[in-house]
């Protein structure tokens, strides 16, 4: 059994925080305007959901930085920053969001899958762009076809 650490402040403060930004998201989805067509399910329940994970992370991250008794990782902060890794990743967040009308996104989505997967060290690349079309791609069809939500289709259009 390892030693018990001493509760963890930061710990308790970021669940808190990832409570409140769930109430935001859910405070914001219940204002959505919904057309009557989507009176069961529509485009208002995914915002729902991603608040309800978020706020089930923030409370058990809270409940584990607080608990008395628990076993808690100490992390090393003598490990350098990776700014490599995190520099692509910036990158390819920031070309997303620049190119997505542009390209589209089943493309922009692909290539920001392959930067974070060459960021993290893969270096299976027709693996990394085949996984990132196909995903990229079941995500815009299940969207817009699946959910009657618009994604930009860029270079795409007329295709799917």
């Amino acid at each position: 059994m390892g030693a018990i650490t001493p509760i963890s402040k930061a710990g308790i403060a970021i669940g808190f925080g990832l409570v409140a930004f769930a109430g935001a998201i859910a405070i914001d989805a219940a204002r959505m305007q919904v057309p009557p067509a989507y009176a069961r399910v529509g485009p208002h329940i995914f915002p729902f959901a991603v608040a309800a994970g978020l706020a089930a992370m923030g409370v058990y991250f809270a409940w584990s930085s607080w608990a008395p008794g628990r076993e808690r990782e100490i992390v090393s902060e003598d490990q350098p920053t990776d700014w490599r890794s995190l520099g692509l990743i910036a990158i390819g967040l920031l070309g997303h969001m620049m190119l997505l009308k542009t390209l589209g996104f089943i493309i922009v989505s692909a290539a920001l899958f392959v930067v974070v997967a060459v960021a993290f060290g893969s270096r299976s690349w027709l693996r990394d762009i085949a996984t990132g079309l196909i995903l990229a791609a079941v995500t815009y069809v299940g969207f817009t076809r699946g959910l009657g939500l618009q994604l930009p289709a860029g270079l795409f259009a007329g295709i799917f």
